[in-house]
Parts: structure tokens; sequence; C-alpha cells
């Protein structure tokens, strides 16, 4: 399994992270989470030019990177670490990102407890410090609690949806939802993340 490549200044050149890097870090999903749809499935960085990002997430994530570690979640397979950040740079995330971790890079999908072993052991941190954040409950939300981190379901209303309203909120003792990333500092503090 290749190890993930990062370009962080903060990280040591074996993988290990320095020690002034937050203890706790955010998992987030790509399409659907930070931009609105998934890139098109049309092969490596086709389409994403064209995507919007989720309304606020480059504010929020950008303000609360200096707390915590930023990461990619994503069961993207064609795509490289490279053209992923430059996709997100335009919302300021891109260079914030200490992994990018894809089922390309992991050799696994996402809800799959190999994904989630491969981004533990590159965080190098325990998984009740991490929080998943997306938008697919299986793929995102359950998987990583069951592999101990916490999960925030990012739900936000859809047009379509009841004009535009949002579906039930799921909430358990790791696990909340979040219909704005605005959200999302208060969410942190009622999973017990508090700074």
């Amino acid at each position: 399994m290749a190890k993930a490549k990062h370009t962080d200044a903060s990280t040591a050149p074996d993988g290990m992270h320095s020690a002034n890097q937050p203890d706790k870090a955010l998992l987030l999903d790509w399409g659907g989470t930070l931009m609105r749809v998934m890139p098109r499935w049309m092969g490596p960085q086709h389409g994403w030019t064209d995507e919007e990002p989720m309304p606020h997430a480059g504010e929020v994530l950008c303000a609360l990177a200096a707390g915590w570690r930023l990461a990619l979640a994503s069961n993207a397979s064609e795509s490289d670490e490279g053209p992923i950040r430059a996709a997100l740079a335009p919302m300021g995330v891109g260079p914030l990102l200490v992994g990018v971790y894809t089922w390309r890079s992991a050799g696994s999908p996402k809800p799959w407890p190999p994904f989630w072993a491969y981004a533990l052991r590159d965080l190098g941190l325990p998984a009740n410090r991490v929080v998943m954040i997306g938008d697919d409950w299986t793929g995102d939300v359950w998987g990583a609690t069951q592999a101990g981190m916490s999960g925030i379901w990012f739900d936000p209303p859809r047009a379509g949806h009841s004009g535009g309203q949002s579906r039930e909120a799921r909430t358990a003792p790791r696990v909340r939802t979040m219909r704005d990333f605005r959200e999302l500092p208060g969410l942190l503090a009622e999973l017990g993340f508090e700074d």
C-alpha cells in the first residue's frame, strides 16, 4: 500500500507529524460535502473546475485550521493528490490539507476498515481524536464511527425535498447532523472537542 505523499511543511520526511501540529483532525469528504457535487465520473480531474464549493465551507475550515488538522477522505479512484489539492485551492482549503486519502491511495474505499486504518495511521492520531464529515451516511459517518471516530452527517437543505427541506437529523453519542458549515464549531463542541 502506497504511503500518502504530503506537501505540508510541518510533516516530517518520514511521515511522522511534528509535535506542533494539533492533536485532533477533521476528515472531509469531497463531493457533496466540500463541493456541491462529486466531479463527473469521466476520468481524473475531469470537470472539477466547474464544480461550486459548498457555501461557507472554505471560510469555516480556514478559521478552524489553527486548532485542527484538515484532511480529505474521498472515494476518488482515479485522481492523484496534487490535482485534488489544486481543485480545492480556490476555496482556500487545498493548501491546508495535511493528508489526501482516496480509494486509490488507501487501496480500499470508504466505509471499509482498511480505508480508515490507512488514514488514522498516516495522521498518527487515535480514532477518538478524529471527526469525519460527509454527506454519505453509510460511507462517511457509519464507516468512520465503526472505526472509533466521531461523525458529522452533512445534510444541507436540498431542492426537491419538501420545498428545500432536509431529512431527519441523526444524533448519537458520537454523531451529529450539520445543515450548514457555519454550524460546525458548535457541533464539534457538542462532541466534546473544546478549543
